[in-house]
């Protein structure tokens, strides 16, 4: 199964999962959330260090996690291996329709802390990577209640739908379309209409005619978006935000939203790339992310 396929007609119980760990309780909370994802296989993957001699103790701790997530339609598989940690997990994730992993592994400089394996991982996998901060070892990842896909009105934006729309059915939770409108954009429309002579009155007016013209624009946008999920039976909203597209995400996203994004965004702009809004929400976003990547991204 491919959660990449455009078609619509996706088996939502199909996703095969791989999940990486590292021993630690902090780790283990991507395969808690992996384990609320519509996914008939789940890969529990450990790259051993040289210092790790005890590979049976690692295989017990692996079993640990792997009773829970194991039911009758979903198989779970425990697989260890050796060598480059981020490299083991950019190959076993051929075949599989998502990674899920913590941002965080092993104490306060782990393994899988964002900026270094998980970094290079949603940097260079051709496969979507959920992204989820485990916060300490005794907090709760809060339940799930909608799926949010910021777009900004490009095809690569939305090329986060399919999986977004995948999770959705499969947990059967709403989708909430985001788009930001920013200062950028707003003075975009103001070029359009002075140069089409439609400006009238002065500074003030001619911005807020524009901002109102930009978010009217967005609006009919994800209006259009929604259409094509709602044919699908989906549970759609549509929202469209004032400001700087980092800030706007931020203040809207809450503890029990998923967001799924690319990590490309409009253009030669690339408003979306990691290491700007992506990386951003990442970092600081009360939910976790999930990066979908773009044909474009080959290494």
């Amino acid at each position: 199964m491919s959660a990449n396929d455009d078609s619509g007609k996706r088996d939502v119980n199909g996703l095969r999962i791989l999940v990486p760990l590292d021993g630690s309780k902090r780790s283990a909370k991507g395969a808690e959330f992996a384990g609320r994802l519509p996914a008939s296989e789940i890969v529990l993957f450990h790259v051993a260090g040289s210092h790790e001699a005890d590979s049976r103790a690692i295989e017990v701790k692996l079993e640990e996690v792997a009773g829970p997530l194991r039911r009758e339609d979903r198989s779970v598989e425990v697989v260890t291996r050796t060598g480059d940690v981020a490299g083991a997990i950019l190959d076993a994730a051929t075949g599989c329709d998502l990674i899920a992993m913590a941002t965080h592994g092993r104490g306060a400089a782990g393994r899988f802390l964002f900026g270094s394996v998980a970094d290079r991982i949603s940097r260079h996998s051709t496969t979507p990577t959920l992204l989820v901060r485990p916060g300490d070892d005794k907090s709760e990842i809060p339940p799930t209640a909608r799926i949010v896909v910021p777009l900004d009105g490009s095809e690569l934006a939305e090329r986060a739908l399919p999986i977004a729309s995948t999770i959705a059915i499969g947990m059967s939770l709403p989708v909430h379309l985001l788009r930001a409108v920013g200062l950028d954009e707003i003075r975009l429309t103001i070029r359009e209409q002075k140069k089409s002579g439609k400006v009238v009155g002065g500074e003030d007016q001619t911005y807020d005619d524009a901002r109102k013209e930009t978010e009217r624009r967005a609006g009919e946008y994800l209006a259009t978006v929604a259409q094509r999920l709602r044919a699908l039976g989906q549970d759609v909203q549509t929202e469209v935000l004032e400001g700087t597209a980092a800030f706007a995400l931020l203040w809207k996203i809450q503890p029990g939203d998923l967001v799924a994004m690319t990590s490309h965004g409009r253009n030669g702009f690339r408003r979306w790339l990691l290491g700007s809004v992506a990386e951003k929400l990442v970092r600081e976003a009360k939910g976790p992310v999930l990066l979908v990547p773009t044909r474009e991204r080959q290494a």
